[in-house]
């Protein structure tokens, strides 16, 4: 399959339709494949559905990947939905890594809004954010 999608990866209109599909029906069978699929053709135009998946507190079961994605792409249209996300906090993520990811991902976007909510993080009681802000400042 990964042969495939290096000869003839889908389209970034095809990648779109199935993230949708996933945005309305967080059980779509094919969210795994959509996710390699927006690997194998990065856009930027993915960052509305991507952030509309991530504004989705309770469709959390990509939430990690589409913070990945995002990381790579860059776009500051992101920002909102990121700091958003480093308000997310659930049982089963003990290490925060949907926040904690989302700082990373602040980081690659390099804009002063960026970095003004990465301070802001930096005084987080929470060890782990504030920490992981930090250390981001350091290397800024």
């Amino acid at each position: 399959m990964n042969k495939e999608f290096k000869t003839s990866p889908p389209s970034v209109s095809e990648v779109i339709q199935e993230l949708e599909k996933y945005a309305s029906n967080p059980d779509y069978p094919g969210a795994s494949f959509v996710m390699m699929a927006a690997w194998s053709n990065l856009s930027k135009d993915y960052t509305p559905i991507l952030c509309q998946i991530l504004n989705d507190e309770s469709n959390n079961g990509l939430h990690e990947s589409v913070i990945e994605l995002l990381d790579v792409l860059r776009d500051e249209r992101a920002i909102p939905t990121l700091s958003k996300a480093l308000t997310y906090r659930w049982s089963y993520d003990e290490w925060l890594n949907v926040p904690r990811k989302s700082l990373l991902a602040l980081a690659e976007i390099e804009t002063p809004e960026a970095k003004m909510i990465i301070e802001s993080a930096a005084q987080s009681p929470e060890e782990l954010i504030s920490e992981d802000a930090n250390l981001i400042l350091d290397n800024w």
